[in-house]
């Protein structure tokens, strides 16, 4: 980890942690604006220590997908009219709140975020994140393509599975892990705060490994 060399790029020794999630996060500068073109908040729309309310989770989906996910279709035939993904969302935004506060278990929830988005496994996982963005980091092929490449482990980041994301977070709590804890470990906004720095710093070490290997 943190080395140059594409022979290297599958050392992924934990004593570099620190220094690869330093100089990689400083590069992130994914940002998304809301109707209004004020910039979405995802720290403050996860709504951490209550419940995700309606708008929580319609800001939180269009800043994860700010295409496929408005709640308003932003284009085409049906332009204005309520985007049925989000609306599949929001009629369980119960389940949501219940798997958030351990009153549903994890299969159950999966069977829940299945139902919702039958064929998008990155929409689905971020549904268990943004119910409980502590325990389930956020995926996408960008964070496998860095998880593949440092694990060497031959395989189309696009094609990444629920079997991969297992392993992914695995690995993700193995480097939050390896890292100095700073600030105060009770409180959750810190916590989560510190694994999106994480996040964003394999983001953009998977958004440079496709460009290196063009």
């Amino acid at each position: 980890m943190f080395i140059m060399n594409e022979s290297e790029f599958s050392n992924n020794k934990l004593e570099n942690a620190e220094n690869f999630i330093e100089f990689w996060s400083k590069y992130y500068k994914y940002a998304v604006k809301d109707e209004s073109e004020k910039y979405i908040s995802y720290i403050e729309e996860l709504n951490l220590n209550s419940n995700l309310t309606e708008q929580n989770v319609k800001r939180l989906l269009r800043w994860k997908d700010s295409h496929m996910l408005t709640d308003k279709i932003r284009s085409g035939a049906n332009a204005g009219n309520d985007n049925d993904r989000v609306m599949r969302v929001l009629n369980e935004l119960k389940s949501l709140n219940d798997f958030r506060h351990g009153r549903i278990p994890e299969t159950d929830f999966f069977k829940k975020v299945k139902d919702i988005f039958p064929n998008g496994f990155v929409w689905q996982v971020f549904l268990f994140h943004i119910a409980r963005p502590s325990k389930y980091p956020i995926a996408d092929q960008n964070v496998f393509r860095a998880f593949f490449i440092l694990k060497d482990i031959k395989k189309d980041p696009t094609k990444a599975d629920w079997d991969d994301y297992i392993e992914y977070k695995n690995f993700f709590f193995d480097i939050a892990k390896s890292v100095e804890p700073q600030g105060d470990e009770k409180n959750i906004r810190n916590i989560v705060e510190k694994l999106k720095k994480l996040d964003n710093a394999l983001f953009e070490f998977g958004k440079f490994l496709k460009r290196y290997n063009r």
